[in-house]
Formats: C-alpha cells, structure tokens, sequence
C-alpha cells in the first residue's frame, strides 16, 4: 500500500519517460529502494534540464520526508547540492553540505550511508576550492579520504574524491599532484572497464594542458572523451567536450574548426540549461573572431556574453571580457566607446570587490560555525551542555571540568594498582580509595555527555570491532571530542606513550589505513 502510494505521488511530478522509470520501481521492495532510485532517475537523465532537474528533486525530497526515509533525504540533498553548484546558486551550498553530512553521520549503520558521506565531504571540498579555499578543501578530502575503506566497494566513492583531488591540486597549480591523481583514476577506471567515468577525466586533463598550451596532446585526451561519449550516447560532459576542442582549435589557429566545436557547445550547454558554462563559452566563441580580427563580430559576441551573464553575475567573466572589447577599441583607436567601456569596468570592478567581501564573509563565517561543530564547540551544544551541567564558559571547558573526576578515577586505579603489587600492609588506604572510585560518577557523566553529542560514535565502533576495549573506547571518545594525546593522557593518568601505543592498537583493530584522528573526527 505505501509503495503505490509513493510511486503514485511520483507520478504526479511530470517527469518524462516516468513510464520507463514506473515499470523498475514497480519491482522494488522497499520504500527506500523506491525513492532512491527515483532521486538517480532525476539526477541522471538526460532529457530534464538542471534548473527542473533540481525543482524535481525537491519534490521528491518532501515525499521522502513524507515517508521518514532519511537516507533519501540525504541522498537527495547531496544530488541537489551537485545541480545548484552547477546552476550558479551558491548560496547555502556549505550550509546544506553539512547539513547532508550530519544526516549520513545519523545512519552510518545503513547500507551505502558511508558512500554518501565520503560524497558529501567530497562535495564541501570542492565547494571550498571554488571560493579558493584550497587547504580547507584538501582537509575535507582527507576525511573522505579517511572512510573509504569502510565501503563494502570503494569504486565510486573513490574515482569521485580522487577527481576531486585533481580538481584542487590543478587549482593549487600544483599540476604533477593533480596528473598523479587523474592517473589513479584512470588505471582503476580502466580496470574495471568503466569508459564512462573517464570522460570528466580526460576533460580535466584536457584542461590542465591548454593551460600549457600543449594542445597536441591536448586534442588527443579530447578525441578520445569525445569517442567515448559518443559510442555511450552519453550527454551530459558532451558539451565541456566541444568547449574544450574549441579552444585547442582556436590556441592552434584552426578557426573553422573552432568556431564549429564552439556552436555545438552552446547549443548543448542551452539546451541543459547550463547557465555558467553559456555565457563563458559565447565568450571564447568572441576570442575566436579577435584572434581572426574580426573585431565587430567579436565585440557582438562579447556583449552577448555580458549580456547572458547578467542573471549569474560572475563578474570575474565580466571583467575578462569587458578588458577584451576595451583592448578592441583601443586597437580601432575609439576613444568616446574606450571611455565608454572603462567606466562599465570600474564599475564592475566596485561591484566584484563588493561581491566577494559579502561571499567571503558568509564563506568564512559559514566554514567557522561548521568547524567548531565538528570540534564541539558549536554555539548550539555548549548552550546544551551548559543547561545540562550548569557551567559557564565554552563546551570544552565544560567537558573538562566534567573529566576531572576521570583523570582522578585513573590515577587512584594505578595508587590502587601499585599499592597491591608491592604487597604492602595497606587494606585501609586500597579500601578508602576503592569506596572513592565507586561514588565517584565523573566517567559517567562524561559517557553521558559524548553519547547526547555523538548518540552514533561508539556503537559505530563497537559494530566495527567488539573486542575494543573500555580503554580503547575512551581513547576515541577523547580523539572525538578534539584533545590532543598529552591531554588524553593527562585526563586517564598514562603517559602520551601509554596513549599512543592505546591508538596502535585502536587502528589495528579498527582496520584503519589513514590518520586514527581524522577517521574517528569523520564519522
């Protein structure tokens, strides 16, 4: 009854080819498998541009939380980050980022939930890369980095952070790191006999190469995404494709084949509605006609893309192609339209550095509140756990005054301990310090306090391997809330040798590749 009901709720989305879609949810079982293939439906078909693309997918998300299916509410989410990302819409892109990662984090014990977090990390670093955020963008790709062997497969979750690292480290300018990675990409891809996946590969490089003008080999990586897509019948990277091949074309003075590969692009990148990637592309079509100096077409061009860009607003593209019609008049020696066009610069120029201290702003004030989130310090939690302890001051303090009576527990275990090793004639001290740890209740408030923070962490472990230990579990209780190995051995009364041997073991049993600290602060 409930699964009719969904599939009838999505048959009132007007997606096309819903008949095509309707006939595999009608073999699914669940309520989950229902909605998650329709969110793939949506995010992937070709016929369906972005802008209705993401309209659908809201759509679909009030209908999984219709139905409390969280895993499709953050599956949905993630995809709709990617669709507004591509659109332009930039704003509450770092918000609905964590936002997907705290719902993946709430259901890690779910299938495939770990892939969506390793993609939800994977997206925020590259939503930081695009504000040139670069180290804050590899620190979130190391923690996807982190939980990839947590995957039952780790091919796709792979293949998507290892592009993405590409896509930074080419932004760093750091271009041997970004090939390294493309490279992996491309042995796994190969493998695995995945020509698909190669085609945003190829582009990348592609464009890492015009950027060196080493167009031979860049044609190459072209021809070869280009005969990939076509032999797949696969659309959506074809346009990126022609774009690419009309700027080899045109850097190598083929300008008829430039100006070919440059329509094509446009036309796709229209009929997707591809708003970012139109107006750049009528620009490099105006480059072409300056290159040929056939100014007038140039100039048509060129304020054709101004005009397009109008309803993005990137005005770092406004300000490129402004600069290359004043150059025209300059060569024409038109003083009155030189003018002209410096005025509209300057003014732009304002609006940019406007735009970019607001965008900054948000950005860093956004990535501040989700980072001392993820370092428990967050306005929302120390107001918690201020009500709940009725301390003052930030919830580190808090914490550390509540793990007082911990550190005082471990360190009378080992007086405890010392005393009875050494056989000395001293019941009554044992017996007063044993009636101590047993009223002393400072572990369990603690235990109390991580478990309201962190209600997933340590069943997450404990499903991972139940022979961890108490001590073991403290450790990553500690790492968790962010102290360092000298407070950890501080508060549990071991010497910072006592914790590191403490976080061997962990990562042994645990199965753990990468850093233990970045692993236990991603999930």
């Amino acid at each position: 009854m409930i699964k009719q009901k969904i599939i009838h709720d999505l048959a009132k989305l007007d997606l096309e080819d819903f008949h095509l879609l309707k006939n595999k949810l009608n073999r699914l079982e669940t309520s989950r498998d229902i909605l998650y293939h329709a969110n793939i439906f949506i995010f992937q078909s070709s016929l369906i541009d972005h802008r209705k693309r993401l309209q659908l997918l809201k759509l679909t998300n009030q209908i999984s939380k219709k139905n409390k299916q969280t895993f499709c509410i953050a599956h949905n989410l993630t995809l709709s980050i990617k669709v507004s990302k591509e659109i332009g819409i930039q704003r509450n892109l770092i918000k609905d980022s964590h936002k997907a990662i705290e719902l993946w984090k709430s259901i890690l014990g779910e299938s495939l939930a770990i892939n969506g977090l390793i993609f939800s990390y994977t997206d925020l670093g590259l939503i930081f890369s695009d504000y040139n955020l670069n180290s804050l963008a590899i620190k979130y790709l190391n923690k996807a980095e982190s939980l990839l062997s947590e995957c039952d497969d780790e091919y796709n979750p792979f293949i998507k952070l290892y592009v993405a690292y590409g896509v930074v480290y080419s932004k760093m300018k750091n271009i041997n790191k970004s090939q390294l990675c493309y490279k992996k990409v491309i042995k796994v891809a190969k493998a695995k006999k995945d020509s698909i996946t190669l085609i945003p590969i190829l582009v990348n490089t592609t464009n890492d190469l015009l950027g060196q003008k080493k167009y031979t080999q860049a044609i190459k990586r072209c021809d070869e995404a280009l005969k990939i897509s076509q032999e797949n019948k696969e659309e959506i990277y074809r346009p990126y494709i022609y774009h690419a091949l009309g700027q080899i074309n045109n850097g190598l003075k083929k300008y008829t084949k430039a100006h070919s590969y440059l329509i094509k692009a446009i036309e796709s990148f229209n009929k997707m509605n591809t708003i970012k990637m139109i107006s750049k592309t009528i620009f490099n079509h105006g480059e072409v006609f300056f290159n040929q100096k056939k100014y007038d077409d140039a100039i048509n061009l060129f304020n054709k893309a101004l005009n397009k860009n109008k309803k993005f607003k990137d005005y770092d593209l406004d300000i490129t192609i402004l600069r290359k019609i004043i150059s025209i008049y300059k060569i024409n020696n038109k003083k009155s339209d030189y003018n002209i066009e410096v005025i509209k610069l300057n003014k732009i120029l304002e609006k940019n550095i406007k735009k970019k201290e607001v965008l900054f702003s948000d950005t860093n004030v956004n990535a501040l509140e989700h980072l001392s989130k993820e370092l428990d310090l967050s306005l929302s939690h120390h107001e918690d756990l201020k009500e709940k302890l009725n301390l003052e001051s930030k919830k580190r303090e808090l914490t550390s005054k509540a793990l007082k009576s911990v550190s005082e527990q471990e360190f009378l275990k080992k007086i405890i301990k010392d005393l009875s090793s050494n056989q000395l004639d001293n019941k009554k001290i044992i017996n007063i310090c044993q009636d101590r740890l047993q009223s002393t209740k400072g572990w369990d408030v603690f235990i109390k306090l991580f478990n309201n923070i962190h209600p997933k962490f340590n069943q997450y472990i404990i499903n991972k391997n139940s022979n961890i230990t108490e001590s073991e579990l403290r450790v990553c209780n500690l790492i968790k809330m962010s102290f360092s190995s000298s407070e950890i051995a501080e508060i549990l009364s071991i010497s910072v040798r006592g914790v590191e041997q403490h976080r061997y073991r962990i990562r042994k049993k645990l199965k753990i590749k990468s850093d233990l600290t970045i692993f236990i602060q991603s999930i």
